[in-house]
C-alpha cells in the first residue's frame, strides 16, 4: 500500500527538463548564537537552523526526528515512541545540552537533561542548534551546546490548517492550526494528537496531546507585548521497564505533563537602542506507576505497587539591552535570574515504603556582556564576551568567550575560530538525593560545577556560483570536575556518592556538503568523526563515526524527501545480566517522506495535499540503546488541508 502511494507520486512527477531557474533566497536570520538577529552566513560559531520548510518536507512529527539530521548530534531513544530520548552534541552528556523553547529553559531540574520523547513540531517555526559551548550567553548546561525551539508568529489573513494520517501499528496523527492577524494583534494556535499502540506484544502504546498558543500585540510602532503558552501531555507503556531482569513489564506506565508560560515586553528606545524584559514559568510533572510483578531479581521483587511523582519547576526573569554603534558594532548586556526547584516522591527513597527523594530549590543570577565588532565592510567579525554567574549553592563562575570570522570575498571562503569556557551546575538529584535501598545519600551538597574549555576552527567554501557549499570544523573540548558516582569508602553494600572526580577530552571533525544538483533536486550530507578519552575509558552512546545523506526533490506540487541516518559502532552498557561494557553495532536507517498538492480547487479549501511517510524504510532491526529494540517499518498516509482565506 505504501509503495503504491509512492509510485502514484512518481507518476505525477514533472519532466526534469522543465526545471525552473534557481530562485535566490536570503540566508535565515538566527538569534541563538549572539542573542541578536544575525544572518546565518555571518556567524562566527557552529550553528545549524532547521527551517519550517525542512520540517514540512521531512514531515517530522517530533522534534527528535529532525534533530537526527544535524551534524554532531546523536539522538538515542530507549525503545518505542514515547520512551526516554536523550540528545548528545559532539560527545557531551545529555545534561550538558541546554534546551529552550522560545528562550525558556526546559531542562529537568532533577536529572539536568531534557527528555525529547514528547516534544512535537506542529507550531514550531524553526529550531536553532548551537554546537559547542554557549556558556557566556546562557550559563549552566551549555557545555555541549544549545537547542532553541521557536514557535510560529501569527500575521496576515487568517489561515486554518488541518491534517490527519494513519498507518500500521495503530499509529495516527491529527493536527489543527489557526494563525493570522487582526489589526495590531497576531495570533497562532495549534493542537495536535499523536498516538500508537506500539510494536511490542503488549504495554507499548503511546498517546500525546500537545497545544501551543502565541499572541503578539504591537502596542506602539516601537513596542510590542508577547505571550506564549505550551502544554504537552504524554502517556506511554513501559514495556522495557524490567530489561535488567531480561523480561518485559506488563503494566508499568509513565505520564509526563509539561507547561510553559512566557510574557515578554520589547521596546526600541532609539533607532539603535532597544531592550526586552520577560518572565517565564516552566513546570513538569512526571508520574510513574507499576503494579505488582512476578519478577524476582537478586532475591528481591523487581517491582511492587509503586506510584512515583516528580514535580519540577523553573522560574526565569531576564532583562537584555542592545546598543548598536552605526554599522560596526553592537553591545549586548543582560541580567538573568532563575530558580530551579523539585519535589519528588518515589518508592526507592524509603525502601520498601514511599518517601520524599528531593524537596529543594536553588537560585542563580547571571550577568552577561557581549560585543560584536564588524570591520572591512563586514568581512571581519570579532565577538568577545564575558559572563558571571552567582549560584546560591556553589558560588560564582566566570565564563569568557572569543570568536572571529573573516570572509575572503573574492574566492567565497570564510574562516572561523572560537574559544569558550563553560560550566554545568549540579542537578538537584546530584546535590540532594537522599538515602535509598539501604545506602547512604547519593547526593552531595558540597559539589562544585563541571567546568569546560574548548576551541573550534572552521572553514566555509562556496563554489560554482554558490551551487555547492562545503564546510569543515575541527573542535577540541576538555571537561574537568565531571560529576560521577564513586563508591563510598568502607560501605559493605557497594553504595555510591556523587563526587567531582571525572575528566574527559573530546576531539573531532565535522564536514557538511550542500549541492544544488539542478533546480528541483538538492543533496546535502554531513559527517562527524568524534574521538574521546576518559579516565575509565568508556562513554556510552557516543559513536566515533556518524552522518546523514539527504535528497530533496521539490517542484511545483510534488515534494519527495529521502534521508539516510548513519550511525557507527558505539560503546554501551549491557542492559541485562551479566552487566558490563559492550560495543554496540552500527546501523543505517532510511526514511522517506512525500507530498503532492492536488491541482484542483475546492470551495471549502484553498489547498489539499496528499501526504505520506515511511520511517525505517527497509525494516532494519537495530537498537539505539542496548536492550531497547527500535521501531520497525512504520508508515503514515493522509492528507493536509489549508483553509486560508
Amino acid at each position: 500500500m505504501v509503495f503504491l502511494y509512492v509510485l502514484l507520486l512518481f507518476t505525477l512527477l514533472p519532466n526534469f527538463s522543465q526545471a525552473a531557474d534557481p530562485v535566490e533566497t536570503l540566508p535565515p536570520v538566527v538569534v541563538t548564537a549572539t542573542r541578536t538577529e544575525v544572518p546565518l552566513n555571518q556567524l562566527t560559531t557552529s550553528l545549524t537552523v532547521i527551517t519550517p520548510d525542512e520540517i514540512r518536507e521531512r514531515q517530522g512529527d517530533l522534534v527528535l526526528q529532525v534533530l537526527r539530521d544535524v551534524p554532531g548530534v546523536n539522538v538515542v531513544q530507549t525503545g518505542s515512541m514515547g520512551n526516554t530520548t536523550s540528545v548528545f552534541i559532539r560527545g557531551s552528556e545529555s545534561n550538558q545540552v541546554l534546551v529552550m523553547i522560545d528562550g525558556v529553559e526546559v531542562n529537568s531540574t532533577t536529572t539536568g537533561a531534557y527528555d525529547f520523547a514528547n516534544l512535537t513540531t506542529e507550531n514550531v517555526e524553526r529550531i536553532e542548534i548551537l554546537r559547542g559551548s554557549g556558556g557566556t550567553l546562557y550559563g549552566s548546561q551549555a557545555i555541549g551546546g544549545v537547542i532553541n525551539i521557536f514557535t510560529k508568529k501569527g500575521q496576515g489573513p487568517m489561515e486554518v490548517g488541518f491534517s490527519t494520517q494513519g498507518g500500521n501499528w495503530g499509529t495516527n496523527r491529527e493536527v489543527l492550526t489557526l494563525r493570522g492577524g487582526v489589526g495590531k494583534l497576531g495570533y497562532s494556535f495549534s493542537v495536535g494528537h499523536l498516538g500508537s499502540r506500539g510494536f511490542e506484544k503488549f504495554n507499548d502504546d503511546y498517546a500525546n496531546l500537545s497545544t501551543s498558543a502565541r499572541l503578539d500585540y504591537q502596542v506602539t510602532p516601537d513596542a510590542s507585548l508577547k505571550g506564549i503558552f505550551n502544554f504537552i501531555n504524554g502517556e506511554v507503556g513501559l514495556f522495557n521497564n524490567n530489561n535488567f531482569a531480561s523480561m518485559p513489564d506488563p503494566n508499568a506506565r509513565q505520564t509526563t505533563t509539561q507547561y510553559m508560560n512566557k510574557v515578554e515586553w520589547e521596546h526600541k528606545i532609539l533607532p539603535n537602542w532597544d531592550y526586552r524584559i520577560w518572565g517565564a514559568l516552566y513546570k513538569e510533572h512526571d508520574k510513574f506507576k507499576d503494579d505488582v510483578d512476578s519478577c524476582v531479581f537478586f532475591g528481591l521483587p523487581c517491582d511492587s505497587f509503586t506510584i512515583d511523582l516528580f514535580r519540577q519547576q523553573i522560574i526565569t526573569g531576564e532583562f537584555q539591552t542592545n546598543y548598536r554603534f552605526e554599522d560596526w558594532g553592537t553591545t549586548t548586556f543582560g541580567v538573568q535570574y532563575n530558580r530551579r526547584s523539585a519535589t519528588t516522591n518515589a518508592f526507592s527513597c524509603d525502601f520498601p515504603r514511599h518517601g520524599t527523594c528531593t524537596d529543594a530549590a536553588i537560585g542563580n543570577v547571571g550577568y552577561y556582556l557581549q560585543e560584536q565588532f564588524q570591520f572591512l565592510d563586514r568581512r571581519l567579525i570579532v565577538i568577545p564576551g564575558l559572563r558571571l554567574d552567582d549560584n546560591q549553592q556553589f558560588g560564582t563562575a566566570w565564563t569568557p568567550s572569543f570568536s572571529a570570522a573573516y570572509l575572503f570575498q573574492e574566492i567565497g571562503t570564510r574562516l572561523k575560530a572560537s574559544y569558550a569556557k563553560g560550566f554545568r551546575a549540579p542537578s538537584l538529584n546530584e546535590l540532594f538525593f537522599p538515602a535509598a535501598f539501604g545506602c547512604p545519600a547519593f547526593g552531595n551538597p558540597n559539589l562544585g560545577p563541571e567546568k569546560s574549555w574548548e576551541v573550534n576552527f572552521g572553514v566555509e567554501q562556496n563554489v560554482i556560483s554558490d551551487r555547492v557549499k562545503v564546510t569543515g570544523t575541527y573542535f577540541h573540548r576538555n571537561v574537568n570536575d565531571l560529576i560521577e558516582g564513586r563508591p563510598i569508602p568502607g560501605n559493605p553494600f557497594g553504595c555510591f556518592r556523587a563526587e567531582n572526580v571525572g575528566h574527559a577530552r573530546f576531539n573531532g571533525v565535522e564536514w557538511t556538503l550542500g549541492i544544488k544538483i539542478f533546480s528541483p533536486l538538492t543533496l546535502s550530507a554531513n559527517y562527524t568523526y568524534l574521538n574521546w578519552t576518559t579516565e575509565d575509558g568508556t562513554l556510552p552512546r557516543r559513536p566515533h563515526n556518524q552522518g546523514n545523506v539527504i535528497l530533496n526533490y521539490l517542484q511545483d506540487a510534488l515534494n519527495i524527501n529521502l534521508i539516510a541516518n548513519i550511525v557507527g559502532r558505539q560503546d554501551d552498557f549491557r542492559a541485562a545480566s551479566p552487566f558490563g561494557n559492550i560495543v554496540a553495532p552500527g546501523y543505517v536507517i532510511v526514511n522517506l517522506a512525500s507530498s503532492y498538492t492536488l491541482p484542483w480547487r475546492f470551495s471549502f479549501a484553498k489547498e489539499i495535499s496528499l501526504i505520506g511517510k515511511i520511517q525505517n524504510l527497509f525494516n532494519k532491526k537495530y537498537e539505539q540503546a542496548d536492550g531497547f529494540r527500535a521501531p520497525p517499518l512504520n508508515f503514515l498516509l493522509g492528507f493536509r488541508l489549508n483553509l486560508g482565506t
